[in-house]
């Protein structure tokens, strides 16, 4: 029986559309005075093999790529990229069309918490949506000192709320980060393709997620689902 469900930030909440041009402008400008006639279409396809290959972070593995052996250059380029998208932040965040309506029908039957790897910015673009009461637990990522694809960080999450694992689905839009760590703890998954890893795929049977979906649209009814099936 499924009592909790866990929503990561960005690609289930958070549209993370403007962030993913944002980073391809910013990567392209800074890899251009050092790779000549680096394109936005190499990016993209750099962004599809950086996801194939289950990077943790893909713009440092896009870095990397083209500037190794360089530790020296690449930490310079890391560094602007980071300060860059620092100062992105500080614009307003955005949420995902759908969403809203997912999470006053999911609350009405299950509690409802966060396991994404945004802090105290995805509390303030829920409360400005007036969305923030769906949500049982206010725990971020600024509550915990690991993260993902650590799948402690969703034991502690689990814990922090008093919630078995076996009672939870975590719904995300990666499968390394999301899926596979969640499953090692013993929850439900549910894979939402969206942003730049929807398509990315089981390395085996073991990593697929128990549900999938094309988007947001749908995600209550796909919790009942998986919760029928699970009691």
């Amino acid at each position: 029986m499924l009592t909790t469900v866990l929503l990561d930030a960005g690609g289930v909440i958070i549209d993370e559309s403007r962030h993913e041009q944002f980073h391809a402008q910013t990567i392209c400008e800074l890899l251009l005075s050092h790779v000549p006639g680096y394109s936005v279409s190499q990016y993209w396809d750099d962004v599809a093999e950086a996801v194939n290959v289950y990077t943790p972070t893909v713009y440092k593995y896009i870095i990397w790529k083209h500037v190794q052996p360089d530790r020296r250059l690449f930490d310079l380029l890391a560094k602007e990229h980071a300060l860059r998208w620092q100062r992105e932040l500080l614009r307003p965040l955005k949420m995902l069309s759908g969403v809203r309506e997912e999470l006053m029908a999911i609350s009405e039957h299950y509690g409802v918490g966060l396991a994404g790897q945004w802090g105290a910015p995805v509390l303030e673009l829920l409360r400005t949506e007036g969305v923030l009461d769906c949500f049982q637990w206010h725990l971020t990522q600024d509550d915990f000192a690991i993260t993902k694809p650590d799948p402690r960080y969703y034991e502690q999450i689990a814990a922090r709320i008093g919630i078995p694992p076996e009672a939870c689905v975590m719904v995300g839009d990666r499968i390394d980060k999301d899926i596979i760590p969640a499953r090692q703890v013993g929850m439900k998954t549910i894979l939402v393709r969206t942003g730049i890893h929807r398509e990315q795929q089981p390395r085996t049977p073991w990593e697929s997620p128990d549900r999938e979906l094309p988007g947001v649209r749908g995600l209550a009814d796909t919790v009942r689902s998986l919760d029928t099936e699970s009691r």
